[in-house]
């Protein structure tokens, strides 16, 4: 399958946004972003990690969520 230079970069983007979250102690989220933001902009990464099927980035994305979630 040839990818199109739109879904490498999408790719490159994602994996780029996920090691930050995932190598950070904290994350640098933009001052505008509410709790519920957050877990909406977290659960859309999630999401394409499914649908690529590295699910232990999803379950790292997951505990994240579910940490904003439950305020720890």
């Amino acid at each position: 399958m040839v990818r199109t230079l739109e879904e490498n970069y999408l790719d490159l983007t994602v994996e780029e946004i996920y090691s930050i979250i995932d190598y950070s102690d904290h994350v640098p989220w933009p001052n505008n972003f509410t709790i519920e933001k957050k877990i909406k902009f977290l659960e859309s990464i999630r999401d394409y990690f499914i649908n690529k099927e590295e699910y232990e980035k999803c379950a790292r994305l997951q505990a994240i969520i579910t940490n904003l979630e439950t305020g720890k």
